[in-house]
């Protein structure tokens, strides 16, 4: 009897402790990459507020070769969305959809997972131009964890987990912006 209630307390002061650290604890995780790009702003808030180009940059995407989209309303638009539909391994399903357009600065999406696993995360590109050729872009990803799931957050690090991705996606979209930048100047007059 005397064991039974103390395995009684032991559970109830880990079920208190897990409830306060669940509520000290942030409900998600981000991952924040930057990198700097010899284009304008304006070119490159061009190339990333279409969804379409998306593509690009999303290494997810690249590496699955069953993905199926469905496109709605005018891409580039807030309230554009794609759905997607692949593997359920690499790509899964979901929805993304553009939420906020600044011109020449942010580009915002809300992104729904509905396989293998539900969830919401937000996904944004803040473009700051240094000068009239080098722009720094930022891609701020933030996940939700709610509680008390988010106790999971001291084992389980998103940034260590898919960050490379994020900087996978930055190199191909500096890639291909200072490409298109060699292409579209005009020549140097001797």
């Amino acid at each position: 009897m005397k064991f039974a209630r103390l395995l009684f307390f032991f559970f109830l002061a880990l079920l208190a402790a897990t409830a306060a650290l669940s509520f000290m604890l942030p409900s998600h995780q981000k991952i924040e990459k930057s990198i700097t790009i010899n284009a304008p702003a304006a070119a490159i808030y061009n190339e990333v507020r279409s969804l379409e180009n998306f593509n690009r940059v999303s290494v997810w995407n690249q590496q699955d070769s069953t993905i199926q989209y469905t496109k709605s309303g005018n891409d580039g638009t807030v309230g554009a969305s794609t759905s997607w539909k692949g593997d359920p391994e690499i790509s899964g399903e979901g929805k993304i959809e553009i939420s906020e357009l600044i011109p020449n600065h942010t580009v915002a999406h809300n992104i729904e997972f509905s396989k293998p696993k539900k969830g919401n995360a937000a996904s944004t590109f803040s473009i700051i131009e240094k000068d009239k050729n080098s722009t720094t872009v930022t891609w701020y990803f933030k996940v939700a964890t709610p509680r008390p799931w988010n106790i999971f957050n001291l084992f389980f690090s998103l940034d260590k987990q898919m960050g490379k991705d994020f900087d996978t996606g930055l190199a191909a979209l500096k890639l291909y912006m200072e490409a298109k930048q060699l292409n579209t100047t005009p020549p140097v007059k001797p």
